[in-house]
């Protein structure tokens, strides 16, 4: 497993993530979390930890 961080979107929380490691092609995806500061769910970018639709 290997982690990944996030900033929620909703409480502008910084978040640790853990996620399945899998093939190298599959780093760019995106992996659906349940977040522990808001308890709602995200989808974060394996590779760099940007939620879908984040356009910072």
């Amino acid at each position: 497993m290997s982690h990944v961080i996030y900033k929620c979107p909703r409480t502008a929380m910084k978040v640790q993530a853990w996620v399945a490691e899998e093939h190298p092609q599959a780093a760019s995806t995106f992996e659906l979390v349940r977040c522990p500061a808001c308890t709602q769910v995200h989808f974060v970018n394996r590779a760099d930890g940007k939620l879908l639709g984040d356009k910072s």
